[in-house]
């Protein structure tokens, strides 16, 4: 006979309780570099997300009647002009959200959906982001870096974080029944 009394087991100092999130943050920071690295080697990405967000640009001042003229990378709205540089575009900010969302257990009808929303909304947001800039210089000119710098860069980030919240709770949430 075992003269050893039985003990409860000790409870471990860190069970796994952190694993999903620290697989979500190494995940997503592992998708976010190969896109940086891909995106660094195509320069064709970034070209692209400047030649949409320029077209968009210019249709919706289009819609208003504001004459716009363009000259490569430059807008000249009236009186004003706003370069659409590669941190203009929506493609860096749209990269984050998806490392994010592949990172993140679902089915892959689900990652599909909201990759095309996710990409909708932050381009739309993009380009609400530019008009508006383009209403400060023309109307307050002196506070444009401040609204460009730090408002519309923390914009971006709730923008996109909560498009990421908004997905999860749409993956989380029970299917209907047919």
């Amino acid at each position: 006979m075992n003269s050893k009394s039985h003990q409860p087991r000790k409870p471990r100092r860190r069970e796994r309780t952190n694993a999903p999130v620290v697989r979500l943050i190494l995940l997503s920071l592992g998708f976010w570099a190969a896109a940086l690295w891909l995106v660094s080697r195509v320069p064709g990405i970034e070209a692209f997300g400047i030649r949409v967000t320029i077209l968009s640009v210019r249709a919706v001042l289009a819609l208003t009647g504001a004459h716009v003229e363009q000259l490569g990378q430059i807008l000249f709205v009236g009186k004003t002009s706003v370069t659409i540089s590669p941190d203009c575009s929506p493609h860096l900010p749209y990269l984050i959200f998806a490392g994010g969302l592949l990172a993140t257990p679902a089915t892959w009808r689900q990652r599909a959906i909201g990759l095309l929303i996710g990409a909708l909304v932050i381009h739309v947001f993009n380009v609400a982001r530019i008009l508006a800039l383009v209403a400060v210089l023309t109307t307050h000119h002196e506070w444009f870096e401040f609204t460009h710098v730090y408002l519309w860069q923390i914009g971006t980030i709730v923008v996109v974080l909560a498009a990421f919240v908004l997905w999860l709770e749409w993956t989380r949430r029970p299917a209907r029944a047919a």
